[in-house]
């Protein structure tokens, strides 16, 4: 899976060279982090199409990425990509949201996210943070209760790798966004 090959990379690959040029790293501007940036190529390497608008600058609408100044706000912002995912009917990746809980999973009961869906974090002010669901864990003393393991990234030296997703902003919470496909 792109994510988990791809978290502790000083310069990862990018999703699809063909649709995105190279990884930009957002955690080397000032101020900001490389989650979302790292989600969005995640989703890229799973085969969505970007939603490029042909737009100038940094834009509201779309989901892509040029260059660093070139792009829309939903590759790398939290929020700004919940928004495109749960509303997007044109191009490029679709979701569907629900709020993230442990799951009871006896003798094979489906879970409502799978492997690859996005999950966020809320910091008790502002979604915060974007990962990738890269593996089902058991908890603590049970064989059928089972939590999220997360891989994410926030610059080239801080990252996880298939983290409970309980250990992350501990006590919080959290949204999952199910990846319905995309639109070409």
């Amino acid at each position: 899976m792109w994510a988990t090959n791809n978290c502790n990379k000083t310069n990862p690959t990018s999703g699809n060279s063909s649709q995105v040029s190279s990884y930009y790293d957002f955690s080397t501007i000032a101020n900001n982090y490389d989650c979302t940036n790292f989600v969005s190529h995640a989703i890229l390497a799973g085969g969505s199409p970007v939603y490029d608008t042909g737009y100038s600058g940094i834009q509201g609408s779309g989901w892509y990425f040029r260059n660093i100044s070139n792009r829309s706000s939903s590759w790398s912002g939290v929020n700004n990509l919940y928004s495109f995912l749960t509303v997007n009917t044109t191009r490029g990746p679709k979701a569907t949201s629900i709020a993230y809980s442990d799951y009871w999973a006896p003798g094979g009961t489906p879970c409502p996210y799978t492997y690859g869906d996005l999950i966020q974090f809320h910091s008790g002010t502002t979604w915060i943070h974007s990962g990738v669901i890269t593996t089902m864990l058991p908890l603590s003393g049970s064989t059928t209760t089972l939590e999220a393991g997360v891989t994410s990234r926030t610059s080239a030296s801080k990252y996880t790798l298939n983290m409970r997703q309980s250990e992350i902003y501990s006590g919080k919470s959290r949204r999952v966004l199910v990846l319905n496909g995309y639109y070409s």
